[in-house]
């Protein structure tokens, strides 16, 4: 196990996870720790960080929790200095904050379109760019994962600014790998499909019908887990892919394929 970790090679790497207090975030949080990194949690929900970043500690690993909304542009400074100070350095930022409208298009106000952008997109660019400006600084190689969405990739009805931000978010990836890989950063994306987060659960609770409508046009028939994307992300962050960068990386279950099939027929 030792010899795996170490071909892992995030033993004592320094992490932020914007997003982390709950769900695929939290999940991501615990495998890079699991994994030997020490790790930032960003989450608006105070009690929710500083519970996952204790988890983080119950590890053995060091962690820091800082509160604040991903709107806010001063919470990027506030974080990278946390974990400089906390860890002397930063290798690895992964971005799973989003928010949805759900809303027909033409009814979509002004004022929530630029919210979905700025709490989906807006903030990656932000993170991303102080982030990789502390890896050139420091002369690391680094690796910045995003999370995407098959609404990016696909049509998103009733929810377009969300799908317009993911695709975003895929897009900025694949720049960010191309401008930065001479500094050894490397920039990937995971595009969760079907995923039973906690926000999710919260959204079909009462509605057993619809979950079980929902896993029958999954292939591998289930929906996901956070800990599904946790892997990929864990993965891509890891020195297991030194040389996978400007990817999205869909882990769905074959839900995307099934639906062109399905269409084709």
């Amino acid at each position: 196990m030792a010899d795996f970790l170490r071909r892992i090679g995030l033993q004592d790497k320094g992490a932020i996870v914007v997003g982390g207090g709950r769900g695929i975030g939290r999940a991501c949080v615990l495998f890079l720790a699991e994994a030997g990194a020490h790790v930032v949690v960003v989450d608006k929900d105070e009690p929710r960080a500083k519970s996952v970043a204790a988890e983080v500690k119950a590890l053995g690993r060091k962690s820091v929790a800082i509160t604040g909304d991903v709107s806010e542009a001063a919470l990027v400074a506030r974080t990278m200095k946390a974990a400089l100070k906390g860890f002397g350095r930063i290798d690895i930022l992964v971005n799973d904050v989003a928010q949805t409208t759900w809303s027909a298009s033409e009814n979509m106000s002004q004022e929530k379109w630029d919210s979905d952008i700025l709490r989906t997109l807006t903030y990656v660019w932000r993170f991303s760019n102080a982030a990789a400006n502390v890896m050139m600084e420091q002369h690391r190689k680094g690796s910045i994962v995003n999370i995407g969405s098959v609404s990016g990739i696909t049509a998103a009805p009733w929810h377009c600014a969300y799908g317009v931000a993911k695709a975003g978010v895929s897009s900025l990836t694949r720049t960010l790998a191309v401008e930065w890989g001479a500094h050894g950063i490397r920039a990937n994306c995971v595009a969760p499909g079907s995923i039973l987060t906690p926000r999710i659960q919260e959204l079909i609770s009462g509605s057993p019908e619809l979950e079980e409508q929902q896993k029958q046009r999954i292939p591998i028939g289930r929906w996901g887990t956070p800990e599904d994307i946790a892997g990929a992300v864990v993965f891509l962050a890891s020195d297991l892919c030194t040389y996978i960068t400007g990817q999205t990386v869909v882990v769905d279950g074959a839900f995307l394929f099934n639906q062109l099939q399905t269409m084709g027929t």
